[in-house]
């Protein structure tokens, strides 16, 4: 579909976000100060006046990556506004290419990214592969699901990575696989494009895009080789163990006989010097309370714990195999009655 010249689509876009009218400043209806605010008269679902004022303030200045931010705020706030919706998508035709190669505010996937961020000295397959990449990208910051998500940018990390042995001169893929590392927690691949970067003087250019992501690795100390080694080699300590694992449960008498079993998944995430392990049911929420912590040692083995009355419990056992994809802790339970003891053994495998 043919894209709407920009200054089309910029006047539709200022038209929806003027389409609510302000009501009038009669002196029956001015606000007394510190009465109530101007919005009273917005319909339910809609954003106030006032703020619609400023989205389209910024549209107009050209401000349009701050209004795409807005916007996307505004929508969680007010998700049925159909004004909203409809500028959101306007603005994202409006970006340029050196918007799309900023992380988003939290330091997740790529911007909006379109087509149009082809360069002119490519031909053939080669722009169908560029345009496939850039493709891969969009897809990885539209989804909302997070291991998806991870999944994507990882194949735009490794794809690229070919396509840039033949075009190392191509400095936007250069700038999405440093968002894109930067979203991976991945210190090689944001140093290798953060030198990238710098040896095509982005340092010295008047590339706001560039400047930001270059700032954001340097404070992650991934502009230093060393220190991005540093923390490749402290990354490589869990890594293995982030994610989501199946769990399988036993309980086990001291005469041998299985008194309790079940089936469960635990989702590991970092937390400092910790790695946590929550529960998740089948509907995929997640229980605010660790069931099992891993404190990550010197040595770059984990000292396990489990949640079990009264409380935490270290395992006197545990086994990894070989690919890091399966492991097995164990640990005593003390019966209520204290007459006996039982041995409970937590079988995990990689979902």
């Amino acid at each position: 579909m043919r894209k709407l010249p920009k200054s089309i689509a910029c006047g539709f876009i200022l038209a929806l976000f003027g389409s609510w009218p302000l009501p009038a400043q009669t002196p029956g209806n001015v606000p007394a100060a510190g009465g109530a605010a101007a919005d009273e008269t917005t319909p339910d679902g809609q954003a106030p006046s006032d703020i619609m004022k400023k989205l389209s303030d910024l549209v107009h200045v050209g401000k349009y990556l701050e209004a795409q931010q807005l916007t996307s705020g505004l929508l969680l706030a007010y998700p049925n506004d159909q004004r909203l919706m409809k500028g959101q998508a306007l603005i994202a035709k409006l970006l340029s290419p050196a918007d799309l190669a900023s992380p988003d505010l939290a330091g997740n996937a790529p911007r909006q990214l379109g087509l149009s961020a082809n360069p002119e000295s490519l031909t053939g397959m080669d722009k169908v592969d560029f345009s496939a990449l850039i493709e891969l990208a969009r897809q990885a910051q539209q989804t909302t699901d997070l291991p998806e998500q991870k999944k994507l940018l990882q194949q735009f990390m490794d794809q690229s990575s070919a396509f840039l042995l033949k075009h190392p001169s191509e400095t936007l893929l250069w700038q999405l696989r440093a968002a894109s590392a930067i979203s991976l927690n991945d210190p090689a691949g944001g140093y290798d494009a953060g030198q990238k970067l710098l040896a095509a003087g982005a340092a010295d250019g008047n590339d706001a895009n560039a400047l930001r992501i270059l700032a954001q690795l340097r404070n992650k100390g991934w502009l230093d080789q060393q220190g991005a080694r540093q923390q490749a080699a402290e990354i490589a300590r869990y890594d293995w163990v982030l994610g989501t694992w199946g769990l399988h449960f036993t309980r086990v008498s001291d005469r041998g006989k299985v008194t309790f079993s079940g089936d469960e998944k635990l989702e590991f995430s970092r937390a400092e010097s910790e790695v946590l392990g929550y529960v998740v049911a089948d509907n995929g929420v997640k229980d605010p309370k660790p069931r099992m912590r891993g404190t990550l040692l010197d040595s770059g083995e984990i000292r396990w714990e489990i949640v079990h009355s009264p409380g935490w419990q270290s395992v006197v056992s545990c086994e990894l195999a070989n690919d890091k994809k399966t492991f097995t802790v164990s640990f005593p339970v003390i019966l209520a009655n204290k007459k006996g003891q039982e041995i409970a053994t937590w079988s995990l495998h990689k979902n």
